[in-house]
C-alpha cells in the first residue's frame, strides 16, 4: 500500500531538516565574508523550510507509526531526490543551468564526486565547503542522521533506516535503530574532526582541510583543488587520506564495536579480511605495473600512488593523486576491475559491496559442486551465519539489476556521446558513486562537455546507485502503484 500524503509529509520533514542543517555553510560564508554565498544558502534554507511546512500540512497529526516498508522506500527514494533539488539552489545562483545544478547536487549528496566544474575559479571557498558538506551529509546517510535527531521518525525509523543503508550488512550495533544511528554518526563526526585537524596540522588551509575531510569520510571525492589531492603535492597528506579512505570503506558498525573493545568482531569479520586482501593484492600488482611503465622508479612512491588510487576507486571516493588517465592500459585495467567491487557493507562506499561478491562466489561454488555431486547437501556460511537459498536471492537480484542499469545507461550514453569509453566508464562511475571515469571524464577532466540528456542519465544512475537499486527500482513496476491512494 502506498499513501501519497504520508510519503510527501515524510519527504517534507526531510527537506525541512536539511534546510536547518544548511545553517552550517551559511555561517561559514558569513565568517569568511562571502555574502553572495550567504544569500544563496539563506534562500536554500528558507525555500526548504517553506516546502517542508507546506507538505507537513498534508499529515497534520504527524503520525508515521504505521509507515509500511514500501512507503519507507518511497520516502527514502524521493526524499533523496527532493534534497538534491533544493540543494541545487546554490549552484543555480552561481550561473549554472538546472540540469548542471541538479547533476552537481546529486553527485554531492550521493557521494559520487563526478563534477560539471571545468573552471574552479567560479566558486569561492564557502561554495567549496558546501560541496564537501553535501557529501559528508550523504556519506553516512541523510535519513540515518534525521532518524537520530527527529523524534517524529523514531518509531518508523526502522523502515527508513533499512531502506537507505546496505541491505547486505548483517551487523547490528544496538537493538534500537535511534541508538544505532546516533552511535554511527558520533563515530563519523569524531573521525571527521581527527582527519580535518591532522590536515590543518600538515599545513592545508582550514576550509580545504574540512572540505577534503568531508569528502574523504563520505567516500565522495569532491576536492576544492582543481587537481584533486595531486594539487597539494604532499606525500604526508596522501598517507593521511589513505588511512581515512580505508576507514570510510570499511564497515562503520564493526569499527564502533572495535572502539568499544570488541576487537574480535572486527578482525574476525570475513568481509573485512577480503577487503584487506583486495587492497593488498591490487596495490602490489599496480606497484609492479607503475614501476615498469610509469615515470618514477621509486618503489615507495609507486606503492603510495598505487594504494592511494586503488583505495580511492575501491571505496568509491574518487580522489586522484596522479592523472591516471595517462597510465598504461594494464594499469587502468586494475582500476576498472575495482570499480565493479566497491566498499564494505555498512560503509560510506558505494558499488556492489565486498560482502555481496563474497556471497555470490560461495553460492556459485555451491552450484558447481552440486552439478558434480547432485545429492550432496552444502550450506553457505558467512560470518557465523548460514544462508539459505532465499537469503542469497536478494544479492543475486541486486547484482543482476546493477549490471542491467549499467548496460542500459552505458549503451545510451555511448550513443549520445559517440564515445564508448566515456559512455560506459561514466555509467559505472556514476552508478557505483565513484566519480571519475576514463577519457574526457577522467580524474582531471569534467562531465561539463556531455549532452544534457547524458547528464540526466548519469544523474539517475547516481540516484539509484546510492539507494542500492531496490529502493528506487521497485517504483518502476506497475504493480507498485496498483493500490496507491492519497491517504
Amino acid at each position: 500500500m502506498l499513501r501519497f500524503s504520508l510519503i510527501i509529509a515524510v519527504v517534507g520533514l526531510i527537506v525541512q531538516s536539511f534546510s536547518l542543517v544548511m545553517i552550517i555553510p551559511l555561517l561559514v560564508s558569513l565568517m569568511v565574508g562571502q555574502y553572495d554565498s550567504t544569500l544563496l544558502f539563506l534562500l536554500c534554507t528558507l525555500s526548504g523550510l517553506a516546502f517542508g511546512r507546506l507538505t507537513m500540512r498534508l499529515n497534520p497529526k504527524r503520525d508515521f507509526n504505521d509507515l509500511t516498508r514500501l512507503e519507507g522506500m518511497g520516502a527514502v527514494a524521493f526524499g533523496w531526490l527532493a534534497v538534491a533539488i533544493f540543494g541545487s539552489i546554490p549552484y543555480l545562483g552561481n550561473g549554472f543551468g538546472f540540469i548542471d545544478s541538479l547533476f552537481e547536487a546529486m553527485s554531492g549528496f550521493t557521494t559520487t564526486g563526478a563534477t560539471i566544474l571545468s573552471d574552479f575559479n567560479v566558486f569561492n571557498s564557502s561554495m567549496f565547503f558546501y560541496r564537501g558538506f553535501t557529501q559528508w551529509l550523504g556519506g553516512m546517510g541523510i535519513l540515518v542522521l534525521f532518524i537520530a535527531i527527529l523524534p517524529h521518525l523514531a518509531i518508523s525509523g526502522r523502515q527508513l533506516f533499512f531502506a537507505e543503508t546496505s541491505s547486505a550488512s548483517t551487523e547490528k550495533l544496538t537493538p534500537r535503530i535511534v541508538h544505532t544511528a546516533r552511535s554511527l554518526w558520533g563515530y563519523y563526526f569524531f573521525l571527521t574532526l581527527v582527519q580535518a585537524f591532522t590536515l590543518i596540522w600538515l599545513g592545508m588551509p582550514a576550509i580545504d582541510a574540512f572540505a577534503n575531510t568531508f569528502t574523504t569520510m563520505a567516500a565522495g571525492g569532491f576536492s576544492p583543488h582543481p587537481q584533486s589531492i595531486m594539487g597539494y603535492q604532499s606525500a604526508a597528506v596522501e598517507w593521511v587520506i589513505i588511512l581515512f579512505m580505508f576507514l570510510a570503506g570499511a564497515n562503520f558498525t564493526l569499527q564502533v564495536k572495535a572502539v568499544k573493545g570488541d576487537l574480535k568482531a572486527f578482525f574476525a569479520n570475513s568481509e573485512l579480511r577480503i577487503y584487506l586482501l583486495i587492497i593488498a593484492a591490487s596495490s602490489v600488482v599496480l606497484t609492479v605495473l607503475l614501476t615498469s611503465t610509469y615515470q618514477s622508479n621509486d618503489l615507495i612512491d609507486n606503492f603510495r600512488i598505487a594504494i592511494f588510487q586503488n583505495l580511492s576507486i575501491l571505496t568509491t571516493t574518487g580522489f586522484a593523486s596522479v592523472d591516471f588517465e595517462l597510465w598504461s592500459e594494464s594499469a587502468k585495467t586494475v582500476l576498472l576491475l575495482l570499480m565493479f567491487i566497491g566498499g564494505c557493507s555498512g560503509s560510506a562506499g558505494g558499488g556492489i559491496k565486498v560482502i555481496r561478491m563474497l556471497l555470490l562466489i560461495k553460492y556459485l561454488r555451491r552450484v558447481l559442486l552440486r552439478t558434480i555431486y547432485p545429492e550432496v547437501v552444502l550450506r553457505i556460511k558467512l560470518q557465523n551465519r548460514t544462508f539459505k537459498e532465499t537469503d542469497v536471492q536478494p544479492a543475486i537480484s541486486f547484482v543482476m539489476l546493477y549490471f542491467f542499469f549499467f548496460a542500459v545507461g552505458g549503451f545510451a550514453a555511448s550513443l549520445l556521446e559517440s564515445n564508448m569509453v566515456v559512455g560506459f566508464s561514466g555509467a559505472i562511475a556514476t552508478l557505483g558513486n565513484i566519480g571519475p571515469g576514463f577519457g574526457a571524464i577522467g580524474p582531471m577532466g569534467s562531465f561539463a562537455g556531455l549532452s544534457s540528456l547524458t547528464k540526466l542519465i548519469y544523474t539517475f544512475l547516481m540516484w539509484i546507485g546510492r539507494l542500492e537499486i531496490m529502493a528506487l527500482a521497485v517504483f518502476l513496476r506497475r504493480e507498485t502503484w496498483s493500490d496507491a491512494r492519497w491517504s
